[in-house]
């Protein structure tokens, strides 16, 4: 093979390289082998616009440590967690304990945590009764903690028809209270 002609056609072929992936200049013309003149078109290709990505939120310290009330009912029985979901009812007949479930979560720091647990029982706009207790919740490391607990009512002066039963967990060290959560539940004859 001629060395002149290696070397000239390995030149040519570079050459070409050197221009590729450079957006707007047209392709190399052989000016040996080229019969005519070509322009290269560049076509637009949409470019995507970004979006902007929404910067998380942060709690706020005052709201960090507020107790989420998850859940109100009325159940059958309650023993223990899990009962709220498997022993819920719709109805209790006058003179019947009626036993209001609920469920909780609080992000404690650590240690032993003040909280007040109260439920109003509501018929028509009036107040039947409401009962709070006051309960200390301890632990061992800080975290988010779920709870679930119960209250027995008496129901033999109770109105009978739809009453609501509404809920609501405070924390004392800090006083922070829940959102109230409600159900409402029919009370029969006996």
């Amino acid at each position: 093979m001629d060395r002149r002609a290696f070397l000239a056609g390995t030149a040519a072929a570079l050459s070409g390289l050197a221009g590729c992936g450079s957006a707007g200049s047209p392709p190399p013309i052989d000016e040996g082998t080229a019969a005519s003149t070509t322009t290269a078109t560049l076509t637009a290709s949409p470019t995507p616009t970004p979006t902007d990505t929404p910067v998380p939120t942060r709690t706020p310290p005052e709201r960090r440590y507020l107790p989420q009330l998850l859940d109100v009912g009325l159940v059958s029985t309650w023993s223990e967690a899990g009962d709220l979901t498997a022993n819920r009812i719709e109805s209790v007949r006058r003179g019947q304990p009626a036993v209001v479930a609920f469920r909780y979560r609080i992000r404690i720091p650590e240690g032993t945590i003040n909280l007040k647990e109260g439920v109003d029982i509501v018929h028509d706009d009036d107040l039947v009764v409401r009962r709070f207790r006051d309960v200390d919740r301890r632990v061992d490391s800080p975290g988010l903690y779920t709870w679930e607990d119960a209250m027995t009512f008496e129901t033999a002066e109770w109105p009978l028809g739809d009453l609501t039963a509404t809920a609501a967990i405070g924390e004392l060290q800090l006083h922070r209270t829940s959102e109230r959560v409600s159900t409402t539940f029919e009370v029969t004859s006996a």
